[in-house]
């Protein structure tokens, strides 16, 4: 039979000298064991890489959340921060008015918001990954990251968001923020040590996810503009070098640009305020029309906008049954609302179907209009439109009288107001 016994003594690599094996250092000279003393050094240098570089000051962080909250506070005492019209007037993105020379647009959006949950949310990303960002790039060069990324978003917007659409928020900014950061982890993995390494990547990885899975799910939010930020961020962070823990003076180069760029948000807000056309801010304005909250709003808008898209979808279909060509701008309106109907917030379930209904009945009419327009298919548009109206009706008996809703068929509305009926 073969037996083994646990040593009892070992031999220290510092002296040479047996010392038991349960003691943690030598008898005799103190040494720690090989793997005791990297696995402590590893500690230490971690530490130190940590109280070095992150422990800095990172006072611009704040001062961006305080932008953002004024600029709400403004828009809420203005008639409301989801009202389009207060939005477009303190220099919300919008396609045709920067191809008319407003670029300032590109700008200053990323310092306004669409409700109070829109601000919160961008908000606490900002105040939690802010700090970390701006110290380890340092005050100039996070100014450059994050509004060079905020206007990457914009500008992605501009391109390949719809026409008709308003764009405002920091989360290109923020996108830009998450992408600079996934860059550093692998551009300085050798200076990183390997703990804050992996703790960095699996939190950056895991938010950048969760935050991409949001993107994609809900249709109201600007994908481009998310995108083009996290893209921008991820390409500056290549060329932008971090501040290394012993560094204690920013290059002049980085100061520069900091300053060029704090001129352009300057004289972008300069552009808002010397162009701004809305209503004045003021308590009466807040308490009138402001709307800190937006499921009250939402439910308005859902019924302006179900409201348009039956209007156009009848106008289409009474041009095809008379056997006349559809015009260009009963072409657009149908485009504009079903814009419309996808930028609609969500605050029912029955309502959400009813919305998915009419957008598909318009999609399906829009497709019809590239070809001809056989009799069986207006039919078929008919009976489509009679049953959208009787899940609509269906709908409003159960639940719109909860949100003030009532039925109103095309009958009974004026001619002029065919809008009237809710939705």
């Amino acid at each position: 039979m073969e037996t083994t016994t646990e040593r009892q003594v070992r031999v220290c690599h510092q002296c040479g000298l047996l010392t038991p094996s349960a003691a943690l250092r030598c008898l005799e000279c103190g040494a720690l064991p090989p793997e005791v003393e990297r696995e402590r050094r590893e500690r230490q240098r971690a530490a130190s890489f940590v109280e070095a570089v992150f422990f800095r000051r990172a006072p611009l962080s704040y001062v961006l959340i305080g932008i953002n909250v004024v600029m709400f506070v403004l828009t809420a005492f203005a008639g409301g921060s989801t009202d389009v019209d207060v939005l477009i007037a303190f220099g919300a993105c919008h396609q045709k008015l920067i191809a008319s020379g407003e670029v300032w647009r590109l700008v200053v959006p990323m310092f306004l918001h669409i409700g109070v949950v829109h601000l919160v949310v961008n908000m606490y990303a900002l105040w939690a990954l802010g700090p970390q960002l701006e110290s380890l790039y340092g005050s100039a060069r996070f100014t450059i990251l994050y509004t060079l990324s905020g206007i990457g978003g914009f500008v992605a917007s501009y391109f390949f968001s719809h026409p008709a659409s308003i764009g405002a928020g920091a989360s290109g900014a923020l996108f830009g923020m998450f992408g600079a950061l996934l860059v550093f982890v692998y551009k300085y993995r050798q200076e990183i040590p390997p703990a804050v390494r992996g703790a960095m990547q699996r939190g950056i990885w895991l938010t950048l996810a969760v935050n991409l899975i949001i993107t994609f799910s809900i249709p109201f939010i600007s994908r481009a503009g998310h995108l083009g930020g996290l893209v921008t961020g991820m390409g500056l962070a290549y060329i932008i070098p971090y501040s290394p823990p012993g560094e204690r003076t920013t290059p002049t180069i980085w100061r520069v640009w900091q300053a060029l760029l704090i001129a352009v948000v300057a004289a972008s807000f300069g552009a808002m305020i010397w162009r701004y056309q809305g209503e004045r801010p003021s308590l009466a304005r807040f308490i009138a029309g402001s709307n800190l909250f937006p499921e009250n709003k939402a439910i308005s808008r859902f019924a302006e906008a179900c409201n348009e898209g039956e209007r156009v979808y009848r106008r289409i279909l009474g041009q095809l049954e008379a056997e006349q060509p559809v015009p260009d701008d009963l072409r657009a309106a149908s485009a504009a609302a079903r814009q419309q109907l996808k930028q609609l917030r969500p605050f029912n379930d029955g309502a959400t179907r009813l919305v998915n209904e009419l957008s598909s009945l318009l999609e399906a009419q829009a497709a019809a209009l590239d070809h001809p327009t056989p009799r069986p298919l207006i039919e078929q548009m008919r009976e489509g439109l009679v049953a959208y109206e009787r899940n609509q009706r269906r709908w409003l008996e159960e639940e719109g009288a909860n949100y003030g809703l009532e039925f109103v068929s095309p009958a009974e509305a004026k001619p002029s107001a065919e809008s009237g009926k809710s939705p």
